[in-house]
């Protein structure tokens, strides 16, 4: 039993020196010497196991201390962000979600263990059996070690029962280890001599001190991330002579290299505090890390001039290394630095309102905006209708050419390249997205030499009876937004009219659905794949464009094509998949493969149609009186 002795009754026990001179420690032969000493610790760490009274669980206390920090309190400043009210709530309350949460309060924990001498239960007897903490199976968890968390136990440990005899002759705590690291255990505030163990959560000893007299016990050992024990332990008979003592028992992790280096470099509270929780478990920097410690520095209404700095230096130092994944890089770099998109904010309601690049004592609701708008998909593209949340899933049974289906915007060159590289490198369809587990998706493209990214969430433009406006999954005609859709065709073109506003991709630099119309079938795969392309016309000889041999080995390749610049031949008639004029004037395709075709018993290419109908399957000779142009990658 755990109890709280009262100051007459704690100065009694510690006069009591003298126990049971017999031991059982470990019940083998004690001999002298340290190796003995070790032999029978972990001898007595295993019989011990096995003594348990697993029902008994009352006796134990802990709490919590933490450190604080003074901090000045500014008054938020004005700012010229022109987002409305309702724009800002949206931004703050997914930013309060605790997934974002970096400013947790971290601080030791405190612990108390006592036995009384006088009690008349066999707690403190361990001759009788074993009570919470007496052996390893009953050890008491005192939480994790990580930096700047320790745990600390106020301590009793050598004294015993006085109607039944016996010592409390082992106090086990069970402990774990968040991130690899140095630990150190530290035994103090001793009036007798007593050791210190610690065991792995098999319980194998690891390491161990056992110094004479009143000194301190310290073990420090690297350890792995896991489960493990610290044994305070007093035997009254030799070769320990151990007493009784009140003790301070202290587990922390000391600092590794990159904590040690951002405690240099970083001179905010707030700040460091944030980063330093964001690698308590592991040295990397998430994209959930990178958002708390982002928003970590509006926590007083503004960012202060040093927080801006040093955000600016903790990019620059540890953002942009190998801590963090690339889309995260980008991201940050576009709320911390100059980017020509954060000149404005749409938000949801397609009214574009004046935002501006992060400075010192900027609002915390302008940055806030700016996490937003980068990391969480909130600022949307200029759209008609309204957005509504979009049910389904980012793909379904893999990608495919059928996946799309443009809608009303002239976006053909982009969704012809998307189909184009579902068909032939659908493994970078996959890669151009990452899930951000919170219904949003981050998605790459390449543009004038840079990996771009920008972030979308699952809200689409819909009309006044809840259909797609735009490009959704494929089926001609646009499908209710609730369905359940299959997601990446309307993210992609969603993406790519938010990277727009970057002003990188050719088109008119803003965020909107109208500013991606019209456009470059090439340009438009080298921003999806990476990859370089060639843009010819079809020839009968190959001088100066692709011949009929040529064209067939490219697209029975896997080399992304697309073909366009149909003349007037192509007229947009129904006259069925065969026919050039069901073709459409400078519109583009994606060309998917070259095959028998059993209805004309002939050879023809399989044409996609963006739209989702309107296919076409056409000959060599019949894309030679079409005029048609055609644009593919290198590789």
């Amino acid at each position: 039993m755990f109890e709280t002795n009262t100051s007459k009754e704690l100065l009694n026990a510690q006069q009591q020196t003298t126990f049971d001179s017999s031991s059982n420690f470990a019940n083998s032969p004690i001999s002298y010497g340290l190796e003995a000493k070790q032999e029978n610790l972990i001898a007595s760490s295993l019989s011990e196991i096995k003594e348990i009274d697993a029902n008994k669980t009352d006796g134990f206390s802990s709490s919590f201390s933490s450190f604080s920090w003074s901090k000045l309190v500014f008054p938020k400043t004005s700012s010229d962000i022109g987002a409305t009210a309702a724009e800002i709530i949206e931004a703050n309350d997914l930013l309060d979600h605790d997934v974002y949460d970096r400013d947790q309060v971290t601080g030791d924990r405190n612990y108390t263990n006592y036995t009384s001498w006088w009690s008349r239960n066999t707690s403190a007897n361990e001759k009788n059996g074993f009570d919470r903490t007496d052996s390893m199976s009953q050890a008491v968890d005192i939480g994790e070690i990580v930096y700047r968390s320790d745990a600390n136990v106020d301590g009793r440990i050598g004294y015993g029962s006085r109607f039944f005899g016996g010592r409390d002759k082992n106090d086990y705590f069970n402990f774990s280890v968040g991130k690899a690291g140095t630990i150190e255990l530290t035994l103090s505030g001793l009036s007798n001599d007593v050791g210190l163990a610690l065991y792995s959560d098999l319980g194998s000893l690891l390491d161990w001190s056992d110094n004479s007299g009143t000194s301190n016990e310290s073990i420090e050992k690297e350890l792995n991330e896991g489960n493990y024990y610290a044994r305070v332990y007093s035997y009254s008979s030799s070769p320990w002579s151990h007493g009784a003592t009140c003790y301070d028992l202290n587990i922390s992790r000391q600092a590794d290299a990159l904590e040690t280096s951002w405690e240099t470099m970083l001179t905010d509270s707030s700040l460091k505090n944030a980063a330093l929780n964001s690698i308590k478990y592991d040295n990397e920097l998430s994209r959930n890390d990178v958002i708390g410690i982002l928003k970590s520095t509006g926590d007083y209404g503004n960012v202060t001039t040093t927080e801006f700095n040093n955000l600016q230096t903790f990019y620059n130092e540890a953002i942009n290394t190998d801590l963090a994944s690339e889309h995260v890089q980008v991201l940050a770099e576009k709320v911390l630095f100059d980017e020509t998109s954060n000149q404005w904010y749409t938000g949801s309601d397609s009214e574009v309102e004046t935002l501006g690049n992060l400075e010192a004592n900027s609002s915390d609701d302008h940055m806030n905006l700016l996490i937003g708008k980068h990391f969480l998909g909130t600022d949307k593209p200029v759209a008609s209708g309204t957005y509504q949340e979009a049910g389904g899933d980012l793909f379904k049974d893999g990608v495919s050419a059928c996946d799309v289906d443009q809608g009303s915007v002239g976006t053909c060159y982009f969704l012809a390249a998307l189909a184009g590289t579902a068909n032939d490198k659908p493994t970078l369809i996959n890669d151009m997205f990452t899930d951000n587990g919170d219904d949003t998706w981050t998605v790459r493209f390449e543009t004038n030499g840079k990996t771009d990214y920008v972030t979308v969430d699952r809200d689409m433009a819909t009309n006044d009876s809840g259909n797609y406006i735009y490009a959704d999954d494929g089926d001609a005609g646009k499908q209710s937004v609730a369905g359940d859709n299959e997601l990446w065709v309307a993210l992609a073109e969603k993406a790519y009219a938010q990277v727009n506003e970057s002003d990188r991709i050719n088109q008119d630099g803003t965020n909107s659905y109208s500013g991606i119309g019209w456009g470059h079938s090439g340009i438009a795969t080298t921003h999806v794949t990476g990859l370089d392309y060639s843009n010819e016309w079809l020839n009968e000889s190959g001088i100066s464009g692709v011949s009929f041999s040529e064209f067939i080995e490219i697209v029975n390749s896997d080399k992304v094509v697309t073909i366009r610049g149909f003349n007037s031949l192509a007229t947009n008639s129904n006259a069925g998949e065969t026919d050039i004029s069901t073709a459409v004037q400078s519109h583009a395709y994606s060309v998917i493969g070259y095959g028998y075709h059993e209805e004309t018993g002939d050879m023809r290419f399989d044409i996609r149609n963006p739209w989702g109908n309107k296919h076409l399957q056409l000959t060599f000779e019949q894309l030679l009186e079409l005029d048609a142009n055609i644009r593919y990658t290198n590789v």
